[in-house]
């Protein structure tokens, strides 16, 4: 359900966002809210100090 609402927020403030759902060992079930890709640093920055300012903390994962 958090990972629902955090994604239907952020649509709310234009940001298109994805849910991950992955099995960690000794934890389950974990949802993640994915934004991206943004191939460049200003982007990236941007989007940061866009998702801090609404109150999202965000976390930065280089993709392969």
């Amino acid at each position: 359900d958090d990972a629902d609402n955090l994604k239907a927020k952020l649509a709310l403030l234009g940001v298109e966002a994805k849910i991950q759902s992955i099995s960690v060992p000794d934890k389950g079930m974990v949802h993640r809210v994915r934004v991206g890709p943004l191939n460049r640093q200003d982007d990236v920055d941007r989007m940061r100090a866009q998702l801090r300012q609404d109150g999202v903390n965000a976390v930065v994962v280089k993709a392969e």
